[in-house]
C-alpha cells in the first residue's frame, strides 16, 4: 500500500495510507503481551485440572481459585479461577487463548475472560485480591497459601530486565516504527504505552532516542519518495 502510494507521488495519499495502517496493522490488530489474565469457570475444565495444568499449558503459572466472593447484593458468585501466565516473549490474544483454553473439556467453554497484563506485580497481587481498589471495595482477601504457581514461575525476575529482554523489546519497538510507518514520536508513543505492558515504558523512555531518530527517518523516506516522482 505504501508503495503504490509513493508512486503516485500524493503526500496526502501517503499519510493517509499510513494512518490506516497504524490502525489496522498487525500491532494494533494482534494486540502482543508477555503475561496474560484468565478467568475460567471449574465445572467447565478438564477433570483433575489441578494434577494436569503444568502439563497443559506448558508456561509459567499462578492461580487462585476464587470460591468465597461475593456479588454487590451480598449474595455468594459462582466459584471462578483467576489465572497469569507468562510467555518467555510477547504472544498475541489469539496465542494467550488457545494456550489457556488446553483447561477446557472437550466441546465446553471454561475460559470466560482474557486479557493482556499491563502490570504482572498487580495481576499477581490481585490473585489473592491483595490491591488497595480490592481493599477499598471490601473484596475477600484470599490466603496467599491459595496462590498456587507452577512451571518455574518467579514473579520477582519478572519485574527485572535482562539485556537479552531489553534488546529484544527495543527491537520489537523498532519493528512497530517500520512496519505500521510512523513518522513522528508522540503518536508511536501514544501507541506503545496503551497497548504494550508497563515495562516497555522503560524501554521507551531509556532509548527514546533511537525511536526519535528512526520515526524521524521514515518521515524523511517517504518526503524523499514524493520528491523522486
Amino acid at each position: 500500500m505504501r508503495e503504490n502510494n509513493c508512486q503516485s507521488g500524493q503526500t496526502k495519499k501517503v499519510v493517509h495510507s499510513l494512518l490506516f495502517i497504524r490502525k489496522v496493522g498487525n500491532y494494533f490488530m494482534a494486540e502482543k503481551a508477555r503475561y496474560w489474565n484468565g478467568v475460567l469457570y471449574p465445572e467447565n475444565m478438564v477433570d483433575d485440572w489441578e494434577d494436569v495444568i503444568s502439563d497443559k499449558l506448558q508456561v509459567p503459572y499462578a492461580y487462585c481459585i476464587h470460591d468465597k466472593d461475593l456479588n454487590e447484593d451480598g449474595t455468594k458468585r459462582k466459584t471462578h479461577i483467576h489465572i497469569t501466565i507468562v510467555f518467555p516473549n510477547t504472544t498475541t490474544y489469539n496465542h494467550a487463548f488457545d494456550v489457556l483454553n488446553t483447561l477446557s473439556k472437550k466441546d465446553k467453554k471454561a475460559l470466560n475472560k482474557i486479557e493482556r497484563a499491563i502490570n504482572i506485580r498487580y495481576s499477581y497481587n490481585y490473585l489473592i485480591h491483595d490491591t488497595d481498589t480490592c481493599r477499598k471495595k471490601n473484596k475477600y482477601l484470599y490466603d496467599r497459601a491459595e496462590r498456587i504457581t507452577g512451571n518455574n514461575f518467579d514473579i520477582g525476575s519478572y519485574e527485572q530486565i535482562s539485556v537479552t529482554d531489553k534488546n529484544r523489546m527495543t527491537k520489537e519497538l523498532c519493528n512497530v516504527i517500520v512496519e505500521n510507518g510512523y513518522t513522528n514520536f508522540a503518536d508511536f508513543y501514544m501507541y506503545v504505552i496503551s497497548n504494550f505492558d508497563e515495562e516497555y515504558f522503560e524501554i521507551l523512555r531509556t532509548y527514546s532516542g533511537l525511536f526519535e531518530r528512526l520515526t524521524r527517518g521514515m518521515f524523511l523516506k517517504y518526503n524523499n519518495a514524493e520528491r523522486e516522482q
